[in-house]
C-alpha cells in the first residue's frame, strides 16, 4: 500500500511539474471606490475608498489562480460611522489577451467581514469580477476592474447586502 502511495505521488509530481515550473508569479494593487448597496440614509450606506492587494500564479496566458485582500473602509459621508467592509478571497482568473490588451474575468470565494456598531460578522460569499488591462510597458499593466459580492452585517443594518467595488 505504501509503495502505491509513493508511486502515485511521484507520477503526479512528474506530470504536474512542468505546469508548476512554467507558472508566472504576479502581484498588484488597485485603488478605487466601493459601497454597500444599503437603503439610502441607512447606517452604513455611502461610498467608500477601496484598496485591494492581489497576487497569483498564471499557469498559462489564459488561466490563473489568485489570492486577494481588500478593505472598503468607512463611508466618506459619515466620518463618525464605524461600519467597515474587508475581505480575503481566492479566485480563478480567465484572461483573453488581444495584442497589448487583456480582458479578465474572476470567479471565486470571498470571506468578507462586515462591521457595524462594534459588531463584526464574517461570511463566505461568491465573488464575480470583470476587468480590462493595458500593457503600458514591459512590466507595468494599467487597468480598470469592477466586482461584486455580498456581506452580512446583521442587525441593525440588514441581513445580507450587495457590495460593489471598482478600482484602477
Amino acid at each position: 500500500c505504501m509503495r502505491w502511495i509513493i508511486t502515485t505521488w511521484i507520477v503526479g509530481l512528474t506530470l504536474g511539474l512542468p505546469t508548476v515550473c512554467s507558472a508566472q508569479i504576479y502581484a498588484g494593487a488597485a485603488v478605487g471606490a466601493g459601497g454597500a448597496n444599503i437603503r439610502v440614509g441607512s447606517y452604513g450606506s455611502g461610498f467608500r475608498g477601496m484598496a485591494r492587494l492581489f497576487g497569483g500564479y498564471a499557469f498559462s496566458p489564459v488561466i490563473a489562480a489568485e489570492a486577494m485582500t481588500f478593505d472598503l473602509g468607512t463611508p466618506g459621508n459619515r466620518p463618525s460611522d464605524d461600519s467597515t467592509i474587508g475581505a480575503f478571497a481566492v479566485a480563478a482568473v480567465g484572461t483573453l489577451p488581444v495584442q497589448r490588451w487583456r480582458f479578465r474575468g474572476r470567479m471565486g470565494v470571498m470571506s468578507m467581514d462586515g462591521r457595524a456598531l462594534g459588531k463584526t460578522t464574517r461570511s463566505a460569499q461568491a465573488m464575480l469580477g470583470l476587468g480590462v488591462d493595458f500593457a503600458a510597458v514591459r512590466r507595468l499593466t494599467i487597468g480598470i476592474e469592477t466586482a461584486a459580492s455580498h456581506v452580512e452585517f446583521g442587525s441593525p443594518i440588514s441581513d445580507t447586502v450587495r457590495v460593489n467595488w471598482t478600482g484602477l
